[in-house]
């Protein structure tokens, strides 16, 4: 795969181009956050180097096993992915607002257990639980840096195949329950070299990643195929509630030239009295549907235009729109090296403009899951991916969102599987069914529940909602616990 705009030529994996940047290009940025950390390519792979060794010498990594990472947008983040690379050593990303009983409820759907569990500073209280459950080490992705130090890079570090699993996340939307999505790290290149494609990226550019760098559009799309093309990424460090003059002020004064962002990381940051900035190129909306006005606001606002990308854990990028080819809701046309076909959900035979289910095929498609009967069900011979996602398109090739008939919710850009809801409710001692539904709000469907207790228990709607959020991440909270009777 070619790097386009870069000097490293074709690369079989997103590791061997960033290693090329740093061998050329080691003075060019690399990351930076907006706590005001800031590493150079030279200086990320020296310490990821150097990181990587402390994982194999000294807690206890092993190559090919796992990395368990709890990642805020930071720079020691990032550096943690790449020395567990380098560890020959594979990512598993949980996202960082979820309780230490969800981390262990996920990390115990692997095969076999991470040796080591790498969280942030401030956080250490709600993850490390976890890793003592788990009977595995927990470090500070900052105190991995640290005890790394200064000096030469470590020359003893791994270059992982293509073919060999390269990140692994959780959020399974096509199957509909929390399961291993296993990326290998072939894939992981073409996931960035079609992002790079499609918007012309090159070692002149530089990204504004809003998104959590534990999901794909902040991960994938935001930082590594920046990496890959040879340009930096600015992480929004987000601790908290999302400050949006904080926001808006970070993403005037990063100087990128493409911003990465759900609807109301725009919406906010409009708000707050963002007007745009020099240099920036393109705008990029992901996650959850964007409203019509919204992108109005912020063309008439910025000059930009805001554009709209379909993608999900299994297969990031798809589809993308781009400036003076960007309908009224359209998610775009297929980006380069994906193809999209649609089909009649119960036959699977073709039809045409749609609406029908969207199957994918490309090298941005996942290895598969942990679970090898539901990849057998995602994953149809010729490897095409049912997205489980209704789309239409017009004579122009565009596509157009029309609906899902996977089980799963989106509320504020994030899915939420209902059945993982169902399943935590249900493990209460006096519940025996229940049922998880989407409710409206303005910022997505959030989930609600009614519940059927157990003969001779008893327990109130309010109580069994106050047990199973203390479990979730704050996205995940029920809404409202209803009783509907006994079982």
């Amino acid at each position: 795969m070619r790097v386009l705009g870069s000097p490293c030529g074709s690369t079989a994996t997103l590791l061997d181009a960033f290693l090329c940047h740093a061998s050329g290009r080691g003075e060019a940025p690399a990351v930076a956050d907006t706590e005001g950390n800031e590493l150079s390519y030279g200086e990320l792979f020296s310490t990821a180097s150097r990181a990587a060794r402390l994982l194999l010498e000294r807690h206890g990594v092993e190559p090919g096993g796992y990395v368990a990472i709890l990642p805020l947008n930071t720079v020691a983040s990032a550096a943690a992915f790449l020395a567990s690379w380098l560890a020959g050593a594979v990512p598993v990303v949980v996202d960082a607002a979820s309780p230490w009983e969800e981390v262990v409820f996920q990390l115990s759907t692997l095969e076999g257990k991470p040796r080591l569990i790498v969280v942030e500073e401030g956080l250490v209280d709600r993850h490390c639980p976890a890793a003592e459950r788990l009977g595995a080490a927990c470090a500070t992705a900052q105190s991995l840096l640290r005890e790394a130090g200064s000096g030469a890079a470590w020359e003893g570090y791994a270059r992982p195949r293509p073919s060999e699993p390269g990140l692994i996340y959780f959020y399974a939307g096509v199957a509909g329950r929390t399961l291993p999505v296993i990326h290998s790290h072939g894939g992981l290149a073409g996931s960035a070299a079609a992002t790079v494609a499609h918007y012309g990226l090159g070692p002149g550019d530089r990204s504004f990643v809003s998104p959590p760098v534990s999901h794909a559009l902040g991960l994938q799309l935001g930082l590594l195929a920046m990496l890959y093309a040879g340009g930096s990424a600015v992480l929004y460090t987000k601790r908290g509630r999302l400050d949006p003059r904080h926001a808006a002020e970070a993403l005037a004064s990063s100087g990128a030239s493409i911003a990465w962002g759900a609807p109301g990381f725009y919406e906010a940051v409009l708000g707050a009295g963002y007007r745009g900035h020099s240099g920036l190129r393109y705008a990029v909306s992901a996650g959850a549907p964007l409203p019509r006005e919204t992108q109005e606001e912020w063309r008439k606002a910025t000059g930009v235009e805001l554009l709209q990308l379909y993608g999900m854990t299994e297969a990031a990028p798809l589809t993308a729109t781009l400036p003076g080819d960007n309908p009224a809701s359209s998610i775009g046309r297929p980006v380069p090296g994906a193809e999209i076909r649609l089909v009649d959900p119960e036959t699977l035979e073709p039809v045409d403009t749609g609406p029908g289910e969207a199957l994918a095929r490309g090298p941005m498609v996942m290895a598969g899951y942990g679970d090898p009967a539901e990849t057998r069900r995602a994953v149809l011979p010729g490897g095409w991916l049912r997205t489980g996602d209704i789309l239409e398109a017009d004579e122009e090739g565009h596509l157009y969102f029309r609906g899902v008939r996977k089980r799963m919710l989106k509320y504020k850009g994030y899915p939420i599987f209902p059945r993982d809801l169902e399943l935590l409710l249900e493990s209460h001692p006096a519940v025996a069914r229940a049922e998880v539904y989407g409710v409206d709000t303005p910022h997505g469907k959030a989930p609600a529940a009614r519940v059927w207790l157990r003969r001779g228990a008893e327990a109130t709607g309010e109580e069994l909602m106050r047990w199973a959020n203390e479990r979730l991440a704050p996205y995940k909270r029920l809404v409202r616990v209803e009783i509907a009777g006994r079982a």
